[in-house]
């Protein structure tokens, strides 16, 4: 009876929870009027804090960790494991030091614009994620999706922001669907360690933003 109750509320907890970070990353806006005396992009009030965009990244962590034991199980060494990482011929998403998210060489703008141009870049390989985890996939979309809405408020020039191609996305969606099932097992451990890795900077560059 008990495991029964669980699986049947486990998509209600799931959809309430996705609800939760979305509202704790926007908080209610300002009604139309209020702030209309002044209203440059320097007295605007930011809907977003650190604490906002830590919980959006810890929450991404936290699904990539379980698609990582869907995945491998109990073995640590299927995890951690590096060799998906020698043979990259996909053009993933990565930080470089002339993209100014490292402390040395800090740009804000810069780095604001890797990232989110980064984020909006991974979500091709969300979409095709969800031909194995479903759930986990749309939760790390919807989560890096609010991210780059958070993040955007803080560039000078949201307008620059670039956007992937759909025709490119969809060819390469299309190239990665018909890989073997070893290559595809492969590329979903490969998109999960470059997501994780660019995160991880975007942590870090947003702590001392």
């Amino acid at each position: 009876m008990n495991s029964f109750c669980t699986s049947a509320f486990r998509p209600v907890a799931f959809s309430l929870g996705l609800l939760l970070v979305m509202a704790t990353a926007f908080p209610i806006p300002v009604p139309s009027g209020e702030d209309s005396k002044d209203d440059t992009n320097s007295n605007r009030p930011q809907l977003t804090s650190p604490n906002q965009t830590e919980n959006l990244i810890k929450s991404i962590f936290l699904e990539i960790s379980e698609v990582r034991n869907k995945m491998c199980g109990n073995d640590d060494s299927c995890k951690n494991s590096k060799e998906v990482l020698t043979e990259n011929n996909l053009n993933l998403p990565k930080m470089a030091e002339k993209d100014g998210c490292f402390q040395s060489g800090f740009n804000q703008e810069t780095c604001l614009m890797k990232i989110t141009t980064g984020l909006l870049e991974f979500q091709i390989y969300l979409d095709y994620l969800q031909n194995k985890f479903e759930e986990n996939a749309k939760a790390m979309q919807m989560r890096t999706k609010a991210l780059v809405q958070v993040l955007k408020q803080k560039v000078k020039n949201p307008n620059e922001i670039t956007t992937p191609d759909p025709t490119t996305n969809s060819s390469l969606l299309a190239k990665l669907q018909s890989q073997s099932e070893w290559l595809q097992t492969t590329t979903i451990h490969l998109i999960l360690r470059s997501l994780e890795d660019f995160l991880q900077f975007t942590q870090r560059a947003v702590r001392i933003m």
